[in-house]
């Protein structure tokens, strides 16, 4: 029984163990460069640090493709080879990929060797998203430098820096990729630095030109791992060849040169990338999409400097930013006289406590007075307040138009309250009101500022939070982002508070109110700032309230003269038959008279002169002339009927057009072209309504060649068709059309032409039937000068 037990639990163990080791996931690490590269070895470290808090869950193989010492050809066809031999045999969870040849590498061997394995990119030079494109279940972490840190650290300790000589190869993808990055950089620092590339060179040259290195030059050091000859050179190999030769400051962007002999930088720690990337990956493993995972493109890095290097250029320590980390700090007095000084402490501190026993009495006393201080005080401010409450009250109340006012309303509280300054922005620039306060600052002794564009990138979260209707009050801008304390700092910002202005539930403005330095703002004060904001914001809503009703009563009076305009053009219509009604009696007894006069002729040959035949003939052309001309326009002024199947020939209707138009562009000494194509071009219209867009555009073209002064005033038509439409071109030699003009042309009741010669009906009678058509309508202005427009209209459907 005994052994049947031990049997049953071996059996047991081994299932557990077994099925422990199928749970194991196994993690592939996919290195650019070579085992032994401190940046290499220093991901791996951040990994291997992360991997560790895993225990055992996960197994982590290392694969490095060597490209760095290894960049030809043929070397990555024999290891696609060995990689055909390993990896298509081998099945991993997730990929981590270091830098961008391996990246590369898995972009161009996903199909054989990572089909669908999530992939975790880390160090990635110079990383955009077309790098990842076509790529899918990948996030990662951007390598990106602060390149403005590193420069600003070279030129706040060396601030005689005039030159940079940057040392970098250019034969392998990272240094290329850093070229890319120095020359953008050259172009912001053009006139404050002067970059000296030592790049395509042998390390013998080098060292000889970092030698002669001298004065107001500092030297940048990237990745030289590449001489001109093609000799690989080891991070290491720069440092114990270059630093005893240089006698200015060397500077880094990357952990693994400093503590070398050189001053650092705002280094990128390939140890962070590693942790960065390992943290997404028990993500994954753990059950979290990788499409939920973005990919982190800030900067891992910090401000590194070696203390002795300072010491050796004689580098003062106040000038280093804020949280730079100091490498070889020699011991402070504290740590060596410890136990001394804490005996001291210790005595000092049964002194102070009787010391402070002996003046509580003294202290209640002092703080009684000062709280008797501070009561006046604050009643000394409620009563300044309140009477600024009414004068502002007065002002705002003083014009219907609050705009007329709010320079004095500002002015008056910066003179007023504690302030430096106080700052109006509008946030809402589709409003009217916006668009006529846009931003205005007030500063305490000058005059008020107009803004042109208060939208700054540096402080778009605060706006944010503005916008959400949400209060900011900062006593010294700690409660703040680096980013936004830097663009405050720069315009001499010390404390800040930020009110949104609310209108009808909405957000529509801000208001600031700042101190040069730190100020720690008092109940009171933040108290009158809501009151007077609140007050600007009831006014704001009065005004937006004003304009909405004089835009309602604008666009009333505009409703009525339109309606005016087209009960006139009914009323000409109606006209327009009648008179042609009445012209046709007598026009038709000349017509037969002639007719009648000309039959004769022809019965009886030879009785009348030739010259009374001629004179006949032409009356009975003329008066068939007119016939057709009173058809046209009665035809032209009735109701078209409207069908959307009706279709017209576009080269009858522009002729019948240029019958109605003829003689006006003839009086006005316009030369009139017409192209007209010899065959029929069908388009969806009806003549009527076709013939008064063609009149309107020519009548327009008129008017603005009466406005020049020319001997050569010509009109051309164009017709033709493409696959789609029948196409219309009028172009004209005239005036053109004003760009502040041109998105007004169409709108009814717009006119260029005063109120006594234009409607501003026309060109929307045009664009109206345009649309009914549903056709096209564009315009530019020509090389004549003049304005062309271009109506499409839609060809005939041919039916099969």
């Amino acid at each position: 029984m005994r052994y049947l037990n031990y049997i049953v639990f071996s059996l047991f163990l081994f299932v557990s163990i077994n099925g422990y080791s199928i749970e194991r996931k196994k993690i592939l690490v996919l290195h650019s460069y070579h085992q032994g590269l401190k940046w290499t070895d220093n991901v791996n470290h951040g990994i291997q640090e992360v991997m560790d808090s895993v225990g055992s869950q996960v197994e982590l193989n290392y694969e490095y493709l060597d490209t760095k010492r290894n960049p030809s050809q043929a070397y990555r066809n024999k290891l696609i080879e060995l990689y055909d031999l390993k990896l298509q045999r081998e099945k991993y969870d997730v990929i981590i990929v270091s830098d961008n040849n391996a990246l590369s590498f898995v972009k161009d061997h996903r199909t054989k060797y990572f089909q669908n394995t999530p992939i975790v990119f880390c160090g990635i030079n110079h990383f955009k998203d077309e790098m990842i494109e076509g790529l899918n279940n990948i996030t990662g972490v951007a390598e990106k430098i602060d390149w403005d840190g590193v420069i600003n650290l070279i030129l706040k300790t060396k601030p005689e820096t005039k030159s940079l000589v940057v040392i970098n190869d250019n034969k392998t993808t990272t240094g290329k990729l850093n070229k890319l990055l120095m020359l953008d950089l050259e172009k912001k620092y053009l006139h404050k630095l002067e970059f000296i590339y030592y790049e395509d060179q042998g390390i013998d040259e080098l060292i000889d030109n970092v030698r002669n290195i001298q004065g107001d030059t500092s030297i940048l050091l990237l990745t030289f791992n590449k001489d001109k000859f093609g000799k690989f050179i080891s991070s290491q190999d720069n440092l114990d060849l270059l630093i005893p030769e240089s006698k200015v400051p060397i500077y880094i962007a990357w952990a693994f040169y400093i503590n070398s002999g050189v001053i650092g930088g705002k280094v990128v720690n390939g140890s962070f990338h590693g942790q960065m990337a390992a943290r997404m990956v028990i993500k994954i493993i753990n059950g979290t999409p990788i499409e939920s995972i973005p990919i982190y493109r800030k900067p891992l890095d910090q401000f590194v400097v070696d203390y002795n290097e300072i010491q050796r250029f004689h580098i003062n320590q106040d000038v280093l930013p804020k949280g730079t980390l100091l490498l070889n700090y020699p011991k402070s007095f504290y740590s060596e006289n410890r136990e001394w000084l804490q005996l001291i402490g210790g005595i000092t501190f049964l002194a102070g406590l009787i010391i402070l026993v002996l003046s509580r009495a003294i202290l209640r006393r002092i703080r009684a007075e000062r709280a008797l201080i501070i009561e006046q005080n604050r009643l000394k401010i409620s009563v300044k307040h309140e009477r600024l409450i009414g004068l502002i009250g007065r002002l705002l109340n003083a014009s219907e138009d609050f705009k007329n006012v709010l320079d004095d309303v500002l002015k008056l509280m910066t003179d007023e309250l504690n302030v430096a300054r106080i700052s109006m922005y509008s946030l809402m620039d589709s409003t009217k009101t916006a668009v006529k306060i846009k931003s205005r600052v007030s500063l305490k002794g000058k005059n008020i500022k107009d803004v042109d564009q208060f939208y700054f990138s540096e402080i778009e979260e605060i706006i944010s939070r503005v916008k959400m209707n949400k209060s900011i009050v900062s006593r010294d801008l700690s409660n703040l982002t680096s980013k936004e304390q830097d663009y405050y700092r720069k315009r001499n910002i010390g404390a800040v508070i930020l009110l949104p202005v609310m209108v009808e539930n909405e957000v529509v403005g801000l208001m600031g109110f700042s101190q040069n330095r730190a100020y720690g703002w008092t109940r009171d004060e933040i108290s009158i700032f809501f009151s007077t904001v609140n007050m600007i914001a009831n006014a704001w809503e009065r005004n937006s309230l004003m304009i909405d009703r004089i835009e309602a009563e604008q666009k009333n009076v505009e409703a009525l003269r339109m309606l005016e305009e087209s009960s006139r053009l009914a009323s000409i219509g109606v006209m327009a038959a009648g008179i042609t009604h009445e012209i046709n009696q007598p026009l038709n007894a000349i017509k037969i008279t002639a007719d009648s006069v000309l039959f004769w002729q022809k019965r009886n040959p030879g009785q009348l002169p030739e010259m009374f035949t001629r004179k006949i003939q032409t009356i009975s052309e003329g008066t068939s002339r007119i016939d057709s001309i009173i058809k046209h326009m009665r035809t032209f002024w009735e109701k078209p009927h409207i069908s959307e199947e009706e279709t017209i020939d576009m080269v009858e209707g522009i002729n019948r057009s240029l019958s109605l138009v003829n003689r006006q562009v003839y009086d006005h000494s316009i030369e009139l072209v017409d192209v007209l194509p010899k065959n029929s071009i069908q388009v969806y219209a009806n003549y009527i309504q076709f013939e008064q867009i063609v009149v309107n555009v020519i009548v327009n073209a008129i008017h603005s060649l009466d406005k020049v002064k020319k001997e050569n005033k010509r009109i051309k038509l164009k017709v033709y068709q493409d696959s789609k439409h029948g196409i219309l071109e009028i172009h004209d030699n005239g005036t053109g059309i004003e760009s502040s003009i041109r998105e007004k042309i169409y709108d009814p009741l717009f006119t260029t032409k005063g109120n006594e010669s234009g409607s501003g009906l026309g060109m929307a009678i045009v664009k109206t039937f345009i649309d009914r058509f549903q056709g096209e309508i564009s315009d530019y202005n020509n090389e004549d000068g003049g304005a062309s427009f271009i109506l499409r209209f839609k060809l005939k459907e041919i039916k099969s």
